[in-house]
Parts: structure tokens; sequence; C-alpha cells
């Protein structure tokens, strides 16, 4: 049976956004499909790509969408 610190690295909700092993996988598949990429100006930073934009709106999420 897994730790509670183990589960807690499977998908978290962090800052109201997904964290832990979950979120880095889903983050990195999205930028294998080019969804999103590095900003050339700061490494550090990554932007999402004019595919992403209409992927992700496609699939019902607003991306200008600000949590309350």
């Amino acid at each position: 049976m897994p730790s509670k610190n183990e589960e807690l690295l499977k998908a978290k909700c962090c800052y109201e956004h997904l964290g832990g092993t979950l979120g880095n996988r889903l983050f990195n598949r999205l930028v294998e499909l080019g969804w999103f990429e590095k900003n050339l100006s700061n490494q550090k930073e990554y932007e999402i790509t004019e595919l992403g934009m209409k992927e992700l709106i496609k699939l019902g999420v607003d991306p200008f969408e600000r949590s309350k």
C-alpha cells in the first residue's frame, strides 16, 4: 500500500492547478504534442502555441479564463 507521500505525488491540486506526477506527465505530453513551447527569451517559461489554443478550445477549455 502506497504511503501518503507517494499518493500526493501522483496527483494533487496546488494553488488551483494540477501538480504531482500526473500534472507533470500531462504537461510534458502537451509539450510533445506542440500545444506548449518554451519561451525563447526565458527558458524557464512556456507559452501556449496557436495549435494548443485551438485544441484546448475544441476540448471546451477557455485558455483566457482566470481562476476566481
